[in-house]
């Protein structure tokens, strides 16, 4: 049995492939060799937001579990405020982004 474990502290942030990759994210699962789904720790500053995506193409899974900051999970137009401890899943043909309150926003996502 074999582990890896990286400190989110170490890695860089930028974009990765994912289509709505993200100036303001951490490629986890690439960085501890994940190759099923990506895992990606994102930390958007006040105001900023992630890129309006959907996946009616290539049919992935979204789910988001927030830790730190508030913000807006932005489903088809709809504002829903998210806070830490929230979890939240979106359906493949909805369009979605998530954007920062004034006092950030980091939450990790998984994409399958």
């Amino acid at each position: 049995m074999s582990a890896q474990i990286v400190d989110q502290a170490t890695l860089p942030v930028g974009r990765g492939p994912h289509p709505a990759a993200s100036p303001f994210e951490k490629r986890v699962g690439e960085a501890v060799g994940l190759t099923a789904f990506g895992l990606y720790q994102i930390e958007l500053p006040a105001g900023a937001e992630t890129v309006a995506h959907d996946h009616r193409d290539d049919h992935a899974e979204d789910a988001y579990a927030v830790l730190r900051g508030s913000g807006w999970v932005v489903v088809d137009g709809e504002e829903i405020p998210v806070a830490p401890g929230q979890f939240i899943a979106v359906t493949e043909e909805s369009s979605r982004h998530l954007r920062a309150g004034d006092d950030g926003l980091v939450f990790i996502a998984v994409c399958a």
